[in-house]
């Protein structure tokens, strides 16, 4: 008892250690508090009572990109900027964190708002939960699911897949409506607050879950203008355009305009960086990834030897976001899942089944109940290389948007996807069925699907998704800030405020201004090469 009495003593004291560290600015951070306070003195210099919302966010690259975007849309509206918050009010890691606090108000964030409901406000949400409740039969339902002509149906899917880690919606569990009940607060708050203030534009983290999406549908409802923002991207959001990262729909046209001599180099350098992928070199043009997928072939064989058709199944994370770019042909990746399940019971076909090596805690658990139900399946190690199983006679790849939809047509390997808005969807180097009806007709007939790959589509995709893409409108050097911070997850860190102010110049500060500013007035959908006239 004393031992374990100790111990709590122990863990008390080192959370009130974590709490007093993460409220305590390092010496980075007061350079960079310094560094705003001189560079943003005076912006705008006229205000007339309007507001930018900026959504708050603790990735210090992030909060750079913030810093420009959200300052010069006050210089251009003439107003001030007005950070929100999901989180409660006086929660540590909030804008009452003396560090968060003083970080923003250094680029001229006046204040900060918190979801928080007055009692008519609390009553509303109470009867459009009900009203909600009662309307859903199935989980398209959920999906689909809007409020006075408002769809959230999406963002409320995917917060509560994450917020619980499940795979699915159940429609009468518990959990589920306390998601259906939050997801109607935050439309009842942020409904009533932009009808009663003067809002000019709202800057965004993502725009999937409901902290995030559901201001961002409002303010699109009301002609608002929405920005989705990081070191990397920047995205104008329409009703054409609800979700960041929906470039693909546009890559061949854009390719197209390029000079010629830039669309030869382009494919040229695509093929050298797949190969590069290929070669088992981890992260190449995926900062994020911690192994490679195409590692070195192993000695055992993986699959059965013999002529059946062999089908390769690329899992996805079951609760990260089913719907970063739009509706998928299945409400979520659980439900694909088991409806290629029911199919395995009916083909003759051998089924496998990989995860990525990078999978989160919580997917293994539910992978094994399905193949328990479903014994037809075999997983494989996730460490495998596709390489050996493709050498070993993959006939076939399966993902709803995954990458091995480019990955695998480099290889000469067919893919169908189960989405409309995958970010091949321009390219007929995969398989992209319209209807859950056209999907079975596929997967009943894969003897007969014939798919003849471009490989200079391939690359041409690989160069606009991944090369020509602008990364660097922020940073000098992307891809050579992330080394030198030490890796993707550093971005959190003040390292990263550290090595911007070192590459800082005012002739680089009026060149960001300047490129954002051509952006913003062209009203365009996404941050292109274009506008960045001037670079160095």
């Amino acid at each position: 008892m004393i031992k374990q009495g100790l111990a709590n003593v122990r863990k008390v004291m080192n959370i009130a250690r974590a709490v007093l560290g993460a409220d305590r600015l390092d010496e980075r951070e007061k350079a960079f508090i310094r560094h705003n306070e001189k560079v943003w003195e005076g912006y705008p210099a006229e205000r007339d009572g309007g507001e930018i919302l900026l959504e708050l966010t603790r990735m210090s690259t992030s909060i750079i990109a913030f810093s420009y975007l959200a300052n010069l849309l006050a210089m251009l509206h003439h107003t001030r900027i007005v950070a929100y918050s999901a989180g409660r009010r006086n929660m540590i890691t909030e804008w009452s964190n003396r560090k968060v606090n003083r970080i923003y108000r250094s680029f001229n964030v006046s204040e900060c708002l918190y979801h928080e409901l007055r009692p008519s406000q609390r009553r509303e949400m109470e009867h459009l939960f009900a009203e909600a409740l009662s309307s859903l039969r199935s989980k398209r339902d959920v999906e689909d699911l809007r409020l006075e002509r408002v769809w959230i149906g999406d963002l409320l899917y995917d917060s509560h897949c994450m917020r619980y880690k499940v795979p699915t919606v159940l429609l009468e569990d518990p959990r589920f409506h306390e998601s259906l009940k939050s997801a109607i607060g935050f439309y009842v708050f942020w409904r009533d607050y932009l009808d009663t203030h003067d809002v000019r534009c709202v800057i965004v983290t993502h725009t999937v879950y409901v902290a995030s999406g559901i201001v961002t549908r409002l303010a699109v409802q009301r002609k608002i203008p929405v920005y989705h923002a990081n070191a990397t991207h920047l995205h104008y959001l329409t009703e054409k355009d609800l979700w960041a990262y929906d470039e693909f729909f546009y890559y061949p046209e854009q390719f197209r305009e390029l000079p010629e001599e830039m669309r030869e180099e382009g494919l040229h350098l695509a093929k050298e960086r797949l190969e590069k992928r290929f070669s088992g070199e981890v992260g190449v043009d995926m900062h994020y990834s911690t192994k490679s997928a195409y590692g070195k072939v192993g000695r055992n064989r993986v699959l059965n030897e013999g002529t059946k058709t062999k089908i390769l199944v690329a899992t996805h994370c079951f609760f990260d976001s089913p719907h970063p770019f739009g509706v998928n042909l299945f409400p979520d990746f659980y439900e694909w899942l088991y409806f290629l399940g029911d199919i395995s019971e009916i083909t003759d076909y051998e089924w496998y089944i990989k995860t990525h090596p990078d999978f989160l805690p919580g997917n293994i658990p539910i992978i094994e109940e399905f193949i328990s139900k479903y014994p037809r399946f075999r997983m494989i190690p996730s460490d495998t290389s596709h390489l050996q199983l493709v050498e070993e006679g993959i006939n076939f790849g399966l993902t709803v948007y995954g990458t091995i939809g480019f990955e695998y047509a480099a290889l000469g390997i067919p893919v169908i996807n189960a989405s409309l808005c995958n970010p091949r969807i321009r390219y007929s180097f995969n398989k992209h069925p319209r209807s859950i009806e056209e999907y079975r007709d596929m997967l009943m007939n894969l003897p007969a699907q014939k798919l003849d790959i471009d490989l200079n589509e391939v690359y041409e995709y690989y160069y606009m998704a991944f090369l020509h893409n602008v990364k660097d409108w922020l940073f000098e050097d992307y891809d050579s800030f992330i080394q030198e911070i030490g890796g993707y997850y550093q971005q959190y860190g003040s390292v990263s405020y550290a090595r911007f102010m070192e590459k800082f110049s005012l002739s680089r500060h009026g060149q960001i201004l300047a490129s954002l500013r051509r952006f913003v007035e062209s009203g365009q959908y996404n941050f292109q090469r274009k506008f960045m006239e001037g670079f160095r």
